[in-house]
């Protein structure tokens, strides 16, 4: 009998140990939050939402120690080093009307293998929306999930229940490489029950409603924002508010009584963010006409501060001047290891280049600098290496040879505190220009 997908092996593991490192060095911030909701022993599919391509696999793979499969879109499945990686992180394709007709044939054996893997207790992770989107809300749901979740309870009976586990994914930034990452696992929904309890309901009705479950407990776990016309201005809103330290505390302290209990990290941050949508949110629906005004005034601020290269933060902070004045220092402290920093990641960063000029979706981009990162770090240490060991005195090769590892994730969190410095600045400058809120 040949192996399944599912089969854990030892070099899985290794493997994964050494690309799920990678994949937090990624970030400046990577946090899990929720552990404890994950049901023991089951049958588990987890349900994500789906923003930022690759990425969001390879933040789930790392987010625990156990080995789980996957479900993604077959038209990722198009170049041999993709191939590779998917099938490493044991994702199987799973074909749409788009990919042509007859390829949905196929599915019925992916859907086979699918089950199986349920069956061994091993989670099946799906992106119920069926495509990724750089945004802070949520596609609708697809009958998919739903159709494999059915087939196994109907396996299994009663005797032994079959669980969907609603996770949210949020980044602070989709784009940007070394951002934040906040993954947080909701309370499980217990499919063979709700099966059992609405037994009277036709299949179809079943679903529906259980789709409008799942996309509320997802909603739940992210900065959620609704995907409307005005998605844009809420959004910036948000990010105005919660980068105000006074209105910070002040609802940080608010949220942390509701829940009671202390929040930390970024979920401080997504606490904020969504109290700040709410506010948004309830303000247009008592107010629309004033919402409406508000809404075009900060579109407007929007408009005019990516043009002018400013942050979002720099306008939120109470004296971006000063912040300025006092961040210059460690900018001038810092530049020597960032030229340093630049020189030995050059191979990494050109590379990574290289691939990028040829992808279209910005939604791939970190998911390339990860894999290029990956391949491409052990190269260009072992060549820095032999070059600092040639040509330098013992001690100092060996200093040189140390700092090459922080080095890549440097680079990039250098030109971030440059990019914000420079916003302060441009801030100060201009803020007389700006359109008033």
């Amino acid at each position: 009998m040949g192996r399944k997908i599912q089969d854990g092996h030892f070099k899985y593991f290794f493997i994964k140990y050494i690309v799920d490192f990678f994949l937090r060095n990624s970030y400046r911030r990577f946090q899990v939050e929720g552990l404890e909701n994950l049901p023991d022993k089951s049958s588990v599919i987890w349900a994500s939402n789906h923003t930022n391509a690759l990425m969001d696999a390879l933040v789930l793979l790392a987010s625990t120690k156990s080995q789980k499969v996957f479900l993604g879109r077959a038209d990722i499945f198009n170049k041999r080093l993709v191939i590779r990686l998917l099938a490493f992180i044991k994702m199987m394709p799973i074909y749409r009307i788009r990919d042509g007709f007859n390829s949905l044939k196929r599915n019925e054996e992916v859907i086979s293998k699918a089950i199986d893997v349920l069956k061994d207790c091993v989670p099946l992770l799906i992106f119920p929306e069926a495509t990724h989107r750089t945004k802070h809300s949520l596609l609708p749901i697809t009958k998919g999930v739903f159709h494999i979740t059915y087939a196994v309870a109907e396996i299994n009976g009663s005797k032994k229940p079959v669980y969907i586990q609603p996770i949210g994914i949020d980044y602070g930034d989709f784009f940007r490489y070394r951002s934040t990452a906040l993954i947080r696992f909701g309370k499980p929904i217990d499919v063979t029950k709700f099966i059992v309890e609405n037994k009277g309901i036709s299949q179809p009705v079943q679903m529906r409603q259980f789709r409008e479950i799942l996309s509320r407990s997802l909603s739940e776990l992210i900065s959620f924002v609704p995907d409307d016309n005005d998605y844009d201005s809420i959004w910036e809103y948000a990010k105005l508010r919660t980068g105000n330290k006074a209105y910070f505390k002040k609802v940080l302290v608010k949220q942390e009584r509701a829940c009671g209990c202390r929040l930390n990290g970024l979920m401080r941050i997504q606490a904020v963010n969504r109290y700040a949508i709410n506010q948004a949110l309830t303000l247009r629906e008592q107010s629309p006409e004033v919402a409406a005004e508000q809404f075009q005034k900060i579109d407007k601020l929007r408009l005019w501060r990516i043009q002018n290269g400013v942050s979002v933060y720099s306008i939120a902070k109470k004296n971006a001047g000063l912040s300025a004045f006092f961040n210059f220092f460690p900018l001038i402290i810092g530049l020597p290891y960032f030229i340093f920093s630049i020189i030995v990641s050059i191979l990494i960063w050109l590379t990574a280049q290289l691939i990028l000029s040829n992808i279209k979706d910005e939604a791939f981009n970190n998911s390339v600098r990860i894999c290029v990162r990956l391949v491409m770090s052990p190269i260009s240490v072992l060549l820095w290496g032999v070059i600092f060991f040639i040509s330098m005195p013992l001690y100092m090769a060996i200093v040189a040879t140390i700092l090459l590892f922080p080095a890549c994730s440097y680079y990039y969190d250098y030109k971030e505190f440059f990019r914000r410095w420079m916003s302060d600045i441009r801030w100060t400058l201009r803020k007389k220009k700006a359109p008033k809120l």
